[in-house]
């Protein structure tokens, strides 16, 4: 069996000369990563499938569009998240307020969420959070996206990015202590 080690700059420069194993290459490396953050957005393993395909289909046919290869992993996660902000536009499950009584706007934010919890308990409570707190959550605190490119992202005030996300990270701080 023929060893094909390439940089990712290498592999994106054979991809733009049309090279299927290249691709296949860049997919088998990237795939895994780019599902999980679908799956933190859309919360369906058929959606999240299904995103990750017409995120790479659209990178390859865009990849003229790149302008440093060694950029296509963040190109390629920003081509997955904004599919995935699409496709919940589309079924209309955007913002629904977050009730106020479930969480004090006083909640705490101790920072980093990757890091105060089981993972995989955290992701169970992040998956039962409502959409758009889900998604203002997960671009902040996991995406690490500042509230003013969220803002921009959505189509919302940088203000009620704030507010989702401390709402969205109360409930989420209960469910974890219950």
């Amino acid at each position: 069996m023929e060893k094909f080690e390439a940089t990712n700059m290498q592999l994106v420069k054979k991809c733009r000369l049309g090279d299927r194993k290249a691709q296949f290459l860049l997919f088998r490396q990237y795939s895994k990563a780019m599902y999980n953050i679908a799956m933190r957005f859309l919360n369906n393993k058929m959606d999240a499938e299904d995103i990750l395909q017409e995120s790479f289909v659209t990178a390859f046919l865009k990849l003229p569009e790149l302008k440093n290869d060694n950029h296509f992993g963040s190109w390629l996660k920003k081509i997955v998240i904004n599919n995935c902000l699409n496709a919940l536009r589309k079924k209309q499950h955007f913002f629904k307020d977050l009730k106020m009584d479930l969480v004090s706007d006083e909640s705490e934010d101790n920072g980093n969420l990757k890091s105060r919890t089981d993972p995989a308990v955290l992701h169970q409570a992040i998956k039962e959070l409502p959409v758009g707190g889900r998604t203002i959550l997960t671009l902040y605190a996991l995406e690490e996206y500042k509230h003013r490119e969220i803002a921009e992202i959505l189509n919302v005030s940088e203000s009620t990015s704030r507010t989702q996300y401390k709402r969205a990270l109360g409930i989420l701080q209960k469910k974890l202590k219950n």
